[in-house]
């Protein structure tokens, strides 16, 4: 059970860096196209944050409030194709830390973990459209 509260940890704090990458690349973006995608992957974003919170809660009764501002130290880019980089090796992350909680949980939640790994696919495929 502690494996699963740290990897939930883990995955938050993976989840609030993409959140500020992606909030420098809608400040950066090269086209209104750009801005547009990159807002949909970080409502994405945020769509995960609060579904793993509810399910914390209800597996462990703590609060992930917490953990909101916690980030690893996230590095200044040059410029927007370099941070595009950046959040799609993130969002890589994000989808095997997904798809391995999927894995360790019960069936009860797997619907809105799967939820989430498709979204975040999503948010990769977009950043690849980015970047070709």
């Amino acid at each position: 059970m502690m494996k699963l509260y740290h990897a939930l940890r883990n995955l938050m704090m993976e989840l609030n860096e993409l959140l500020i990458v992606y909030g420098y690349m809608i400040q950066n973006a090269p086209t209104e196209e750009a801005r547009r995608l990159i807002e949909l992957n970080r409502k994405a974003v945020m769509n995960t944050k609060e579904a793993l919170g509810k399910m914390h809660k209800d597996t462990f009764g703590e609060d992930l409030s917490t953990l909101a501002e916690i980030a690893e130290e996230v590095p200044v880019f040059p410029d927007f194709r370099t941070a595009a980089r950046y959040a799609l090796l993130e969002e890589t992350q994000v989808i095997q830390m997904l798809k391995n909680h999927y894995l360790a949980t019960e069936t009860c939640h797997h619907n809105t973990i799967f939820n989430c790994l498709v979204e975040h696919q999503v948010n990769a495929m977009r950043l690849l459209y980015l970047l070709t």
